[in-house]
């Protein structure tokens, strides 16, 4: 067996291979169509046994904001399979190894991904970086007692009509929202492409002649009802500029007609709708672990975010593959940019490369790690972690609605 880069001729036996690993398979249409718009050959690799595929892997190239609003290339890693006659022999390992090589060569300065599972890359240095919410909330109980007054108007598009507005208003979203990652051209094509989604309803929300929102939905049939015409609206993604465009794209989504529920996934931790609801306790939310994060480049990514406090800490960050240790002087100002260099220095606070990633965005605190055995801190203690956490916070939320 070796870990080889695919060549383009191979890609339908390899794609068939990745989603024979997810349970499914694709005809050859949707594979070519995939290969079109979005995989980037040069970043996948197949595990070959003979002249059969047995595992998978890959990425995709992103920028993503960080903290402050800088913005970092990194990589979206995805495709991640092996065939059940090949398990627990190392081929996982291998390819998320080559995987990350690869990446640090290109200048990626993290990784991110989608786990299929939630046990399965903290071995590999990812942290659960940025939780999200699923909603669901009864058409009768989604009336605001609070909101921003908007003056818009809406429009509802067909797919081809609509991507460039969704285009403009998530690309300025992305740049202010930490944890956002781009979406190019073709692949906004990609992703709402009628071969993904046939049924989808486009709505932009616009202020003049420019757009401030949109939502992309579908409508369900409600199996908890006997009426064929209240049904479930299914919002797929909702993204706005500011404040008064998302409120009233929420509106326009709790108005929609013949609805009995309506259904969100992957929404912010920290939206503000759930706050503008008249009886918030009929929103449901379920908390899902959504982007999980590895540190490629500690002191790039340490160094290029900004801080909300100023402060000197020395981080002592354990690889979770190999155990090795490194240390990295961390100066945070609320002013201007930080620093993060190498250090021979004592350690302050010493924890895996799991823990810093997951601490990253501010999904967990510090004070959280060290109370669970996830982290220790030095003589200087509670002082330490009140600080650490205090510089580490995150606002607004992280979040990603990309689903790679």
């Amino acid at each position: 067996m070796q870990v080889v880069p695919l060549h383009k001729r191979d890609f339908v036996r390899w794609r068939n291979a990745v989603r024979a690993g997810f349970g499914d398979r694709i005809s050859a249409e949707d594979t070519i169509f995939m290969r079109d718009y979005r995989a980037e050959i040069d970043r996948l690799l197949a595990c070959v046994d003979g002249s059969e595929i047995v595992g998978t892997g890959g990425a995709d190239s992103f920028e993503m904001t960080l903290p402050g609003n800088a913005r970092v290339p990194v990589a979206g890693i995805a495709y991640i399979t092996t065939s059940p006659t090949h398990r627990r022999r190392g081929i996982q390992r291998e390819i998320m190894s080559r995987i990350h090589s690869d990446a640090r060569e290109r200048g990626d300065v993290a990784a991110i991904l989608w786990a299929s599972m939630g046990n399965l890359y903290g071995r590999y240095g990812y942290g659960n970086a940025i939780p999200s919410h699923d909603w669901k909330i009864r058409r009768e109980f989604a009336s605001f007692a609070h909101f921003p007054e908007f003056n818009g108007s809406f429009q509802t598009l067909r797919r081809d009509e609509a991507i460039p507005m969704m285009s403009a208003v998530y690309d300025a979203a992305r740049r202010e929202r930490p944890g956002m990652i781009d979406r190019r051209d073709k692949r906004w094509q990609y992703e709402v492409h009628p071969k993904k989604n046939a049924d989808d309803f486009f709505v932009i929300c616009l202020e003049g002649n420019q757009p401030r929102g949109y939502a992309q939905y579908v409508f369900q049939g409600n199996p908890t009802t006997e009426d064929e015409f209240a049904m479930t609206v299914d919002v797929h993604e909702a993204i706005a500029v500011d404040a008064a465009a998302h409120a009233a794209i929420w509106r326009f989504m709790f108005d929609e007609p013949l609805t009995h529920e309506i259904v969100a996934h992957n929404r912010p931790v920290d939206d503000p709708v759930y706050w503008m609801l008249t009886d918030q306790r009929r929103l449901r939310r379920s908390t899902n672990d959504s982007i999980w994060l590895k540190l490629l480049d500690i002191p790039a990514m340490l160094s290029q975010r900004r801080y909300r406090t100023s402060g000197s800490f020395v981080l002592e960050v354990a690889d979770d593959t190999d155990g090795t240790r490194s240390k990295w002087h961390l100066e945070t100002s609320v002013d201007g940019p930080a620093s993060c260099k190498a250090t021979t220095r004592a350690a302050d606070i010493s924890l895996p490369e799991h823990s810093l990633a997951a601490a990253y965005f501010g999904a967990v605190t510090f004070s959280s790690l060290a109370a669970i055995g996830e982290a220790q801190a030095s003589v200087r203690g509670h002082d330490l972690l009140r600080d650490l956490d205090a510089a580490f916070k995150c606002s607004p939320a992280a979040w990603n609605p990309f689903h790679f």
